[in-house]
Parts: C-alpha cells; structure tokens; sequence
C-alpha cells in the first residue's frame, strides 16, 4: 500500500491574508511615496524662498556698498577741493603779508627827522593807511575783530584773563573790562585770537 505523504494544506484564511499584507505593503509603500514628494515640494519651496532672501540680500548689499561708495567719493572731491581751497587762501594771505611787509619796510626807512613836522605828519599818515590795509586785507580773508561782552560769563576758551578787579554791582567771574580786542575766523567759525580782559572778583 503507497501511502502518499500528507501534504500540509494552506490555513483557510491564507488568501485574505496575503491580500491584506499585499495591501499594507502597497499602503506603506504609496504613503511613504507620498511623504517623499512632499519633502520633495517642501524643499522647493524653501530652496526658492531661499535663493529670493539671497537675491534680496545681495541687492540690499549692492546698494549700500553703491551708496557708501558715493559717499566716500563725495568726501573725498569735498576734502580735496577745501584743501586746494585752504591752499589758496593761504598762497593769498602769504602774498598779502609779504607785499605790507614791503610797504614797512619802506615806511621805516623813510622816517623823517622829529623836527620836520610835515613830513613827519606824512609819514603818520602813510602808517595809518598801512594799518587801514591791513584791516581790509584781514576782513578780505574772513578774519573780524572779536570783541568781549561786559558782564558776560569769563570762559577761558573765548576770553585771555589779563587781570581781576571788584566791581560794584557785579558778581564774580563776569567780564568787568577788555583791554585788548581778539579776532576770530568766520569760515569756519573760531576765534583766533582772545580778547584780553578784566575779570570780577
């Protein structure tokens, strides 16, 4: 008698269950497909949201540096031409001083004897007019007498103390007296020199 082996027969519920694993694999497999193309899109969209900020960026710099560069070239044409300027004014005041120093000269070696008094009112005369160019020479650059305001604050920046006195009627470290006038620059705006004054006890 052949007795066959007993093959094993497949579980009733076999077929369901390879369709059900088939499905979950499908499943499993479409949603990871799915999380893929979003990453996919997701990082599109960042990589274009990036390269616009980098685009944005780099105009932004582009500009400022344009802009800086005007700036820096601006300065640069305004130093140089108040340089040549100052060297001008300067060449001016030179050529100024050197011709009333010319004129005193010749004004001292024409000095008269004491006991000729025209010639000697001639010769005030003559330094008088040197004084008077050198006032109109000083204004013609800029350049004004400064003077001190009575009773105002004494402030060593502006004001040369030569001495103090009491003066009725005024407190301390106000200006009581001005000895000696100052100049001062009106372009660009300084004193040059301080007024020599009295000041408050």
């Amino acid at each position: 008698m052949n007795e066959e082996p007993m093959q094993s027969l497949p579980p009733l519920d076999s077929p369901k269950s390879s369709r059900d694993q088939q499905t979950l694999g499908s499943s499993t497999l479409f949603r990871l497909c799915e999380e893929v193309i979003s990453l996919r899109e997701r990082n599109n969209r960042q990589h274009v949201e990036f390269d616009k900020g980098l685009r944005g960026m780099r105009d932004d710099l582009k500009s400022s540096f344009n802009s800086f560069a005007a700036e820096t070239q601006k300065a640069y044409q305004q130093l140089r031409q108040e340089v040549h300027g100052e060297k001008r004014v300067s060449l001016a005041l030179l050529n100024t001083l050197l011709e009333i120093g010319q004129d005193l000269e010749e004004i001292v070696a024409a000095r008269p004897a004491p006991d000729d008094l025209e010639a000697l009112k001639r010769w005030v005369e003559a330094v008088d007019v040197e004084s008077r160019k050198v006032n109109a020479a000083l204004l013609r650059h800029g350049v004004v007498p400064y003077d001190a305001v009575i009773s105002s604050p004494y402030n060593p920046g502006l004001h040369e103390r030569v001495g103090s006195k009491r003066v009725e009627g005024m407190g301390p470290l106000l200006i009581a007296e001005q000895r000696q006038r100052g100049w001062a620059s009106q372009t660009p705006e300084f004193v040059l020199r301080r007024p020599k004054v009295i000041v408050s006890e």
